[in-house]
């Protein structure tokens, strides 16, 4: 009888240990290692089974009758080998153990199988979830669990979304799951706001698709949820802030504007707009040469190349302005270099004031002034009123 030691593992490997008396092993050996099973010898001592099943970690041990310490032999073979059959107990006959084998075989691979699929979606990132065909939880990861505030994934099993959730939101997400089943159809990428029982709420962004059975029926939906909470209350701040800088640059009396290094308008408000008879929205992406003249034109675009390459703001300069429907204004114009994040030269930030009315009021001012000197000198010329023509 050739030693354990003697043999290589090329093959899954069967080790029969125990008395089988009456079981024919050359036949078993021969349609056994058809099937690409090697039949290793008969191990009756518990320290060579260890030794065995160490050399042989894909063994399949099939035990029989004889055994002094059958639980501490199972027991052993659970720690190393791929899996256990009991022979004692049934008929000894080749077909029986190859039936046993190959029982064995497949509760290996379900054992195999649920351990790669716990291991898989416990790494994830993200909630996941599988459901019956009625929203009750079938499975889940860690992460669901803790997502309900539980911490194991055995105690979703049997709830639904009704048990955590809001009816405002378990409702939509089972009608979800619902048309899933009936349409087949998967539901990609959906935000959700998640309004719990315990009053309080988050934000995800929701995958499903139908479950399947092994012969193609939908017997419920599967999927994973990434919690958006952070990211929605990110965008709720920049959507309030948008809101506030809307508002503010639609009060402000002066034009406003954003240009980049190109000279095209990041931002602008209505006034500088109205101005260029366009809308702040229709500016973006536009540039000075879409609406003025060359004079003009030259002349903004002179200053935004100063502001930039010197890094010198240009403050209140006078200037005249062309409007898109023929008006002449004349404005304050202070711009100075805009920046990004990092500190980089991005652009240029600029503001006219309209001082249009001031400018003629100031011109009728000296005007009146230029009046009234001239009539102080004509009423200085006029003769000495004499006494005796008073």
């Amino acid at each position: 009888m050739p030693r354990v030691s003697d043999l290589q593992p090329l093959k899954p490997h069967l080790l029969p240990v125990g008395i089988f008396p009456h079981l024919p092993w050359m036949e078993v050996d021969a349609a056994l290692d058809r099937a690409g099973w090697k039949v290793l010898p008969a191990v009756p001592k518990a320290d060579l089974v260890e030794s065995a099943l160490k050399a042989y970690p894909v063994a399949v041990v099939v035990t029989g009758a004889g055994l002094a310490d059958l639980h501490s032999l199972r027991e052993l073979t659970l720690d190393h080998a791929a899996e256990w059959c009991d022979f004692s107990t049934v008929t000894a006959t080749s077909d029986a153990l190859v039936a046993l084998i190959q029982q064995a075989r497949q509760k290996r691979h379900s054992r195999i199988s649920s351990a790669f699929f716990t291991g898989f979606i416990e790494l994830l990132p993200d909630a996941v979830f599988f459901k019956d065909r009625c929203g009750r939880f079938l499975a889940g990861n860690t992460r669901i669990a803790s997502h309900f505030g539980l911490s194991d994934p055995a105690l979703i099993i049997g709830r639904s979304d009704f048990d955590f959730f809001s009816l405002e939101h378990a409702q939509p997400a089972f009608d979800d799951e619902q048309e899933i089943i009936r349409t087949g159809r998967p539901m990609t990428a959906k935000l959700e706001r998640e309004i719990f029982i315990a009053d309080h709420e988050t934000w995800c962004l929701t995958w499903k698709a139908p479950l399947k059975d092994e012969h193609g029926r939908v017997i419920g939906t599967f999927g994973f949820c990434r919690d958006a909470t952070e990211l929605k209350t990110t965008e709720l701040a920049l959507a309030t802030e948008r809101h506030l800088l809307e508002a503010l640059l639609k009060s402000i009396p002066d034009s406003i504007f954003i240009k980049d290094t190109k000279g095209r308008f990041l931002l602008a408000n209505p006034v500088l707009a109205g101005w260029m008879g366009t809308t702040p929205d229709k500016l973006q992406g536009k540039t000075d040469a879409d609406f003025y003249a060359d004079d003009m034109l030259r002349s903004f675009e002179h200053d935004d190349e100063s502001v930039m390459s010197t890094g010198m703001p240009v403050i209140n300069r006078e200037e005249k302005v062309l409007t898109a429907d023929g008006r002449e204004l004349w404005v304050l114009t202070s711009k100075v270099p805009y920046t990004d994040k990092n500190g980089e030269l991005a652009g240029v930030v600029g503001l006219s004031r309209n001082i249009t009315i001031r400018r003629d009021f100031e011109q009728q001012l000296r005007h009146a002034n230029h009046e009234i000197a001239k009539l102080r000198e004509q009423l200085a010329q006029l003769p000495p009123k004499t006494a005796s023509g008073s």
